[in-house]
């Protein structure tokens, strides 16, 4: 059954990547962007953050993109440009499935795609997990490029690989609607603006609160609705930001996504396309202001001088 339903995805795949033929990528971003914000966007002289981004995917094809949301090569670029924040250690680096030897793995472990978005496999227990599964779905995923069904560039030409990561708890037992489980600090021209802190309730419900570089919850949310409580801000916040920074200051716009871990910060990844440009920001006018302050003419040069600053 499950080697059924691989070949199923893959023949969805196949048939998403013959879209490309008849709807070119200019259109695709377009049609659904504007399914968000209700009017159909000029994606060649864009204003909002949405448009901005997908005017990057479509326009701006630099290898540096590639090199970022390439999971293995983008290592070497976080420890060369921070020491705040930490890499999650990896077990393996695999071609192929069938290199991996789950008897050399320890208890809790990680595997993913180093190109793509979805295909990880989370090991709590190797006891109660089931290798033939986890070897379908990352067989499948090494077989997609992931551009082909987002039309997002920069993912094109990264050569596929499995990763094997350490398995990180960054709960520990805490309450996860005091603990965020993710920091995704969005950074303008180098400069840290907008951090949305991600949590999730007992019963799987999630949250998004949007707070400045000071802890201060802003007047608008990205996707998810606020906490119903305040929430503290984390003892490695003021550190995440800076780290967030040291990362970004190359790129006129990402969001720099980190885990925390008590006083530790781990990576997880540098985001040039959130949602593909296509997140729900409510009310609909901080689109507007969010891409107020992405000047695309001021492209990747490194820092600006004078120093940017945030609204």
């Amino acid at each position: 059954m499950n080697n059924i339903n691989h070949h199923i995805k893959y023949i969805e795949y196949l048939l998403r990547k013959s879209r490309t033929i008849l709807t070119n990528d200019i259109s695709f971003h377009a049609d659904r962007l504007s399914k968000i914000s209700g009017t159909y966007p000029d994606l060649r002289n864009p204003v909002t953050l949405n448009e901005k981004i997908c005017h990057r995917i479509l326009f701006r094809h630099d290898p540096f993109y590639t090199m970022l949301a390439d999971k293995l090569l983008v290592r070497e670029y976080v420890e060369k440009r921070t020491k705040l924040i930490k890499l999650n250690p990896l077990l393996g680096i695999y071609n192929r499935v069938d290199d991996i030897d789950f008897d050399k793995l320890p208890t809790k472990f990680v595997l993913k795609c180093n190109h793509d978005s979805g295909s990880t496999v989370i090991c709590t227990d190797r006891t109660d997990f089931d290798p033939i599964l986890a070897k379908n779905k990352l067989k499948l995923s090494l077989k997609k490029n992931m551009y082909y069904t987002t039309r997002e560039w920069q993912y094109k030409n990264i050569p596929p690989v499995i990763l094997c990561e350490m398995y990180l708890d960054i709960f520990s037992n805490k309450n996860k609607m005091v603990t965020p489980e993710m920091l995704r600090v969005h950074c303008f021209h180098g400069v840290a603006c907008f951090i949305e802190a991600d949590f999730t309730d007992s019963d799987g419900n999630g949250f998004i609160n949007v707070y400045d570089r000071s802890w201060n919850l802003q007047p608008f949310q990205m996707e998810y609705p606020n906490t119903p409580s305040p929430v503290d801000e984390p003892e490695s916040f003021h550190q995440s930001v800076i780290a967030a920074q040291e990362l970004a200051k190359e790129i006129d716009y990402c969001r720099v996504d980190l885990m925390l871990k008590g006083e530790d910060i781990y990576f997880s990844e540098i985001t040039l396309s959130p949602k593909r440009g296509k997140l729900k920001i409510t009310p609909a006018i901080w689109d507007a202001k969010l891409g107020s302050m992405w000047d695309l003419s001021l492209a990747k040069t490194g820092p600006i001088e004078p120093v940017y600053s945030c609204p």
